[in-house]
């Protein structure tokens, strides 16, 4: 049996790009196996034409990789390979993935598609004995975003307030749906006109709430993801069995 000890960052990224490497850089002193920051943290969400000039520091990348150390890290970031991705960044010491978000909104208070590109795979990363798919925001409400068969899924992500009852209304459905854990990291705070919302969570496969931050301000908690559950999860309802099945044929 394995288990992994998930640090949740619910930060709002306003003070700028140099600050925002400080908290990624202060958050390798706490104790954790992932520590998670929300959608493009790096650079910050509300930043517009400046997300071209923002795009990741590959040379900063590298030096929080050497300090990891067994662990794993991942954060929102504009990153540019050819075109300007909404990207989150998947490390460990002796790794760097990309995960490109695929689903853009462009609609209501949202320009994605004005400045970014459409990723167009999903991301699964295998880490201590977990296999962890990755998601962006809206991806949440799109099945292609994520691999069946995954052990947790991690979704980074800047909500606003008028956003949260479709997100809170999916986080089940989804950990149920892939009989994985769930875990959701969003910005919190205000942002130019924008009220990010907060209220990052763990849910367990079977949809249960097992850590809850603030809403609306900035928090941070820890929750333990345990093999075990997953595989008694597993066998009490076959949800996940059935939908492998079925893609297989």
């Amino acid at each position: 049996m394995s288990s992994l000890k998930v640090l949740l960052n619910q930060n709002n990224p306003v003070r700028g790009v140099e600050e925002n490497k400080r908290r990624i850089k202060e958050s390798m002193d706490k104790d954790f196996d992932v520590a998670i920051f929300p959608e493009l943290f790096y650079s910050g969400y509300m930043k517009r034409d400046l997300l071209n000039v923002y795009d990741l520091d590959t040379g900063f990348a590298r030096k929080i990789q050497k300090e990891l150390e067994g662990r794993m890290l991942i954060f929102g970031s504009p990153f540019r390979d050819g075109f300007l991705y909404n990207s989150a960044v998947v490390m460990t010491e002796d790794s760097l993935n990309v995960y490109k978000k695929r689903h853009l909104p462009n609609f209501g208070p949202f320009e994605e598609m004005r400045y970014f590109s459409k990723g167009n795979s999903p991301l699964t990363v295998d880490f201590k004995g977990f296999r962890i798919g990755i998601e962006i925001c809206y991806d949440l409400f799109f099945e292609d975003s994520v691999e069946k068969g995954v052990d947790i899924i991690v979704n980074i992500s800047a909500s606003p307030f008028t956003s949260y009852q479709f997100f809170e209304k999916m986080f089940p459905a989804r950990a149920i749906e892939y009989q994985a854990y769930f875990t959701y990291v969003n910005v919190a705070g205000l942002s130019r006109n924008q009220v990010f919302w907060g209220g990052s969570r763990v849910l367990d496969p079977e949809g249960k709430e097992i850590l809850s931050l603030k809403r609306f301000e900035e928090d941070s908690g820890i929750a333990v993801l345990e093999s075990s559950l997953l595989e008694l999860s597993r066998r009490k309802r076959r949800v996940l069995s059935e939908v492998l099945d079925d893609t297989a044929k």
